[in-house]
């Protein structure tokens, strides 16, 4: 019996919770409730839709989607956001938070909240357009004493078209850059998740301009770990193009 009701209660959280995160997803830019079906399609070739990376061979489809198909959603271009927040974030007007079992089932269904405000202000900066791709609650992370939980949220997005054409590519190779970044308490431009990505799109664009020896470069994807008070660490992914060096030829794949 008890089996029994534990198992209705939870049933009954789940319906609740559900329709109200469903009429909070709802509320959200078409734009932002996913990163679009065609998130898999070839891109249109830019003179052509492949890349060889500094020691002749071929780089992997994922790398050369994120880099050449600006023109749609795709997989390999991402920001990633790792964040604690408040679960009375998460509720309604009016609602409570439930009972400690429940806390976890809260944060999984009304973890799209969290979101609120991460595409916008990667919009201002670095993205033509910006769509959530996933936003769930990090499982058993649900600390009571603070009443927080820790969340992982995904975006999808397109760079802002620019003016510069690509190079040659049959002559030119393909690589990657990390840049990290740290946020200190207090710090300015930090302050929120969004002053966070804000600050992390400037530097990767900064970071960009800064390689006077590559052509072409571009964002390929941010990793954001937001420790609150304006605290936190950024690892930017770019990638550029470079002439080939001497002694190397490309081998375009067969057919």
């Amino acid at each position: 019996m008890l089996k029994l009701v534990i198992g209705l209660g939870v049933t009954l959280m789940l319906v609740g919770f559900g329709a109200a995160g469903w009429q909070y997803v709802q509320t959200l830019p078409q734009t932002e409730v996913a990163a679009g079906a065609d998130a898999g399609a070839a891109p249109k070739p830019e003179q052509q839709d492949w890349l060889i990376s500094p020691s002749g061979s071929l780089v992997p489809r994922e790398s050369v989607l994120g880099y050449l198909a600006q023109d749609r959603f795709v997989e390999r271009r991402t920001v990633v956001i790792t964040q604690r927040a408040p679960l009375e974030s998460l509720l309604a007007d009016g609602e409570k938070l439930p009972e400690a079992p429940y806390l976890q089932v809260l944060a999984d269904i009304r973890a799209p909240k969290v979101a609120a405000g991460a595409c916008a202000a990667l919009q201002e900066v670095l993205a033509q357009d910006c769509a959530l791709h996933s936003a769930r609650a990090v499982a058993d992370s649900v600390d009571r004493a603070t009443g927080t939980a820790e969340f992982r949220i995904e975006l999808a997005y397109r760079l802002k078209p620019t003016d510069d054409a690509l190079p040659d590519l049959s002559d030119r190779v393909f690589d990657t850059k990390a840049v990290d970044l740290s946020f200190e308490a207090g710090q300015e431009g930090a302050g929120t998740v969004p002053d966070m990505i804000r600050a992390s799109a400037k530097a990767a664009i900064d970071a960009c301009a800064a390689q006077r020896r590559t052509e072409a470069c571009r964002v390929l994807r941010m990793d954001l770990t937001w420790q609150g008070d304006g605290a936190g660490v950024s690892r930017i992914e770019l990638g550029a193009l470079s002439r080939l060096p001497k002694g190397i030829f490309p081998a375009p794949p067969l057919g």
